[in-house]
């Protein structure tokens, strides 16, 4: 059998830390090990205080070692470390690598200890420990349960307090550390195990010695046990030198090679119609529609013509979404089309010789400051409104069709009389249009599902998968079902409830897009660290959330897997105080390491985004404004943005800039209690969703008076 080799997730994270002369030459090594790693060329070197007998070092020059692990059975190589030489001993002195009991591999770090303190019991001896310690409440079996191979257990028994956790949870095997963060939040063992729905952690996992008995143990198939879907979050087998060389030759997105079980199972799943997935910020749910695009265009819809639609409600997030399947896999890429989904309609009508042309939202403004001047009744905001969130989402285009459209959240009432004056308003700001030679997106969006009802034959996509379908109308909805032929995978949704940001609500199942028995719930934040992650939660908290149906979406069991540092909150007196703040902890994040590109500066507006960079580049400081097509890879400086345009992007080091009363939340024109509870709700989701695209570091600033969120 010729010899396979297996890269970890943690060997690309060392390979990334190396200076990047030593980058080239771990590479070259890489590649040459993989072509054949049994020549004689490869000295390995045994590790005599190593606790593993598997662990080896290869040179990789005079100062470098990789750590390789080569086990007795299955002709497989797992390359798992790079390092300075003592550095590299030093990691793998710790480290065991072994088979669980469900078949996936799984490594961990335990300390050294002399040979007369590990005496076992007897191998069907299942122990209680004592009432002290974090994990008092739990039985030896019960770790057993949740994957704690035996030899963890003195260490999970020390552990005295959250702090002791978080420190330790780095060396354990991944799923145990997920499974024990989901425990000290208050699951169950059996909501942990139902939740992972991973087959390597079985109910009733036999408990282990904590060192082998004097019997020599069978050797294991890790060749095997790397096929298993817990053992592919961790590591990658390499199938060419291609694919390897790929991997090497720029900084990696683990994202393009790790998946979870649970997002490798929905990727891979056949759904027997349309399938929904929701997840809090951070949870990979964009991840998993991403790969999930390129499965369907490999695996499933590959036959010549067959295409794929990948759509969401803003042009920044297809942008970024078309450039990421692009690397994922650009073979695929070629036939998945990664549009908004207004992009998506006006180009399906043109192609119908059913050219549109939308109106800029400069030229509807001033259409209904026109409407406003003469009818006084209410504001040119509430016809606007009104006009948007009730006619236009609904798909009115008769008055008795906007007589029965639900109102939810307008606040004013209106009763029968009202709505049949506010009816010619509206033809007349229709009229206003038509002189223009225009139409709004919605129009454009309507034309394209009537079109579609009448002849889905017209549709060129076997399936849609759409992203942040929270944002969606209820009519963008009914065109993502006209678009999408009813068949198995056909309709992929992605959303949260908690992000909404554009005040739009809609009910998928009323769109005719029925997921009963196809739904999903990922809990898992791989972005952000749990202190900002619980800062952003508690803006939310209290409020009711729905399920983008008709049910609740909860939060419950949404976890971090790092602590990091809280958020830094920061409110003073008069705006230079605020740039002089703004402008050392800038500089300050700059000298610490981060990239201008990797740090975000973003306000509630684009004029006040705009005059933070104006002011502040005069400081010296370099911005790239993040504009509606997204943010162009390559361009320098610290990047600026809205908060709407945060959404779908992430930042080492993120700054939300003007949060003060009158700015955070945006105040609201003519309030009553419905719309104003409606308005507000949807400013906390938008900040909620600026302050989880931090990964490591949150900086929250404000003049004046505080903002009631804070």
């Amino acid at each position: 059998m010729t010899p396979q080799i297996a890269i970890s997730k943690d060997y690309f994270d060392a390979h990334n830390l190396l200076p990047a002369s030593i980058q080239k030459k771990a590479s070259s090594f890489v590649e040459k090990f993989q072509r054949d790693p049994t020549s004689n060329a490869i000295n390995y070197e045994k590790i005599e205080r190593a606790r593993d007998p598997k662990v080896r070092s290869v040179r990789v020059d005079q100062s470098y070692r990789a750590i390789v692990v080569a086990p007795q059975q299955g002709n497989i190589y797992m390359l798992v470390w790079v390092d300075k030489h003592d550095e590299a001993y030093r990691w793998a002195e710790k480290r065991i690598f072994d088979v669980d009991a469900g078949g996936a591999v799984i490594f961990y770090q335990v300390e050294q200890r002399p040979s007369s303190e590990l005496s076992a019991p007897p191998q069907t001896q299942v122990t209680n420990s004592p009432a002290v310690g974090l994990l008092a409440d739990y039985s030896d079996k019960q770790l057993s349960e949740l994957g704690a191979p035996r030899a963890l257990f003195p260490a999970l028994r020390a552990l005295q307090n959250l702090a002791d956790f978080e420190e330790l949870a780095p060396h354990l095997p991944a799923t145990l550390a997920e499974s024990l963060h989901f425990l000290l939040a208050g699951l169950t063992i059996e909501e942990i195990l139902e939740e992972l729905t991973n087959p390597s952690v079985p109910h009733a996992t036999p408990v282990l010695p904590i060192e082998p008995t004097e019997q020599p143990e069978e050797p294991k198939d890790f060749l095997k046990a790397l096929q298993h879907p817990d053992s592919q979050r961790s590591f990658r087998i390499i199938q060419s030198e291609e694919e390897l060389a790929e991997m090497l030759k720029a900084p990696l997105e683990q994202w393009r090679l790790f998946l979870h079980p649970t997002q490798r199972q929905l990727v891979q799943q056949t759904f027997r119609g349309p399938a929904r997935v929701l997840g809090g910020a951070g949870t990979g749910k964009t991840v998993v529609l991403m790969h999930r695009a390129v499965h369907l265009a490999e695996r499933v819809f590959n036959a010549p013509g067959d295409r794929i639609l990948v759509t969401t409600y803003t042009r920044n997030l297809a942008h970024d979404i078309a450039e990421k399947i692009g690397k994922l896999s650009p073979s695929a890429a070629r036939r998945i089309d990664a549009l908004n989904l207004h992009r998506f309609a006006l180009e399906f009508l043109k192609k119908q010789g059913r050219s549109r042309t939308a109106a800029h939202p400069a030229v509807v403004e001033e259409l209904w400051k026109g409407v406003a001047s003469r009818h006084k009744d209410y504001s040119a905001s509430f016809y606007q409104q009104e006009w948007e969130r009730v006619v236009q989402a609904h798909d009115c285009v008769t008055r008795e069709d906007y007589f029965a459209a639900p109102r939810v959240g307008r606040g004013t009432r209106l009763n029968r009389t009202q709505k049949a004056q506010l009816w010619t308003i509206f033809e007349e700001y229709r009229v206003a249009l038509q002189k223009r030679n225009v139409v709004e997106w919605a129009d454009i969006v309507r034309d394209a599902r009537l079109l579609l009802e009448h002849q889905p034959e017209l549709s060129p996509y076997r399936a849609v998968l759409a992203d942040e379908v929270q944002d969606f109308r209820p009519a963008d909805l009914k065109l993502l079902r006209a678009i999408a032929p009813r068949a198995h995978n056909d309709l992929f949704v992605i959303g949260d409830g908690h992000q909404r940001i554009y005040g739009h609500k809609a009910s998928l199942g009323k769109a005719g897009i029925d997921v009963r028995g196809r739904s999903r719930n990922l809990k898992i934040n791989y972005r952000t660290t749990g202190k900002i992650r619980s800062f952003a939660v508690s803006l939310l908290e209290g409020q009711e959330i729905d399920d983008l149906d008709d049910g609740v979406d909860s939060l419950k069991g949404y976890q971090s897997l790092r602590t990091g540092v809280s958020p830094d909150i920061h409110l003073v007196n008069t705006p230079n105080q605020e740039l002089e703040l703004l402008q050392a902890q800038l500089e300050d994040w700059l000298e610490d390491g981060l990239k201008p590109e990797e740090i975000c500066l973003a306000a509630r507006s684009g004029k006040q985004r705009d005059d933070y960079v104006q002011q502040l580049g005069a400081n010296g400081l370099t911005f790239c404004t993040i504009d509606a097509d997204g943010d162009s890879v390559g361009r320098p400086g610290i990047r600026a943005a809205t908060m709407h345009r945060l959404k779908g992007l992430e930042f080492r080091g993120v700054v939300l800039a003007g949060v003060h009363r009158g700015s955070v939340p945006l105040p609201i024109p003519q309030p009553d209690q419905a719309s104003t509870e409606d308005h507000l709700l949807s400013e906390r989701c938008l900040f909620y969703v600026a302050a989880t695209r931090a990964r490591e570091r949150l900086l929250v600033t404000g003049r004046g008076e505080r903002s009631e969120f804070l």
